[in-house]
């Protein structure tokens, strides 16, 4: 009977952490090939923005090593920020991996010849 009581309080607390903790729905970027810079914006709607946030993105550029951006709050539903990469034309693949405080990221894969096509119209 114990170990019945114990199996339904692990499942009740599983379910209400995943109704808690949920990831992010969205991410895009912005190439600007002349300054070099990527923005990144994170959409992650949450009721409590100073306790439920993004608090972790990770951009990797053709494999190469990852540059991690760490926060501690969300102003809005959005999280937006821009990064420097060095010869940002040549890049050929961007993952942006970002990842919920209280559980739950979201890993999104850009094939950068498209963005390159779009900016020279």
């Amino acid at each position: 009977m114990r170990s019945k009581i114990f199996a339904l309080f692990v499942l009740f607390s599983a379910v209400c952490l995943l109704v808690y903790a949920h990831r992010p729905t969205d991410i895009e970027i912005t190439p600007d090939f002349k300054s070099n810079s990527l923005k990144v914006e994170v959409t992650h709607p949450a009721y409590d923005r100073h306790k439920h946030y993004v608090d972790k993105v990770s951009i990797t550029v053709d494999d190469e090593k990852p540059i991690i951006k760490y926060f501690f709050f969300q102003t809005g539903n959005k999280r937006i920020f821009t990064v420097q990469i060095p010869d940002l034309n040549k890049a050929k693949k961007i993952v942006v991996n970002a990842r919920c405080k209280h559980g739950g990221s979201l890993k999104k894969e850009f094939n950068m010849s498209d963005f390159k096509h779009t900016s020279k119209k």
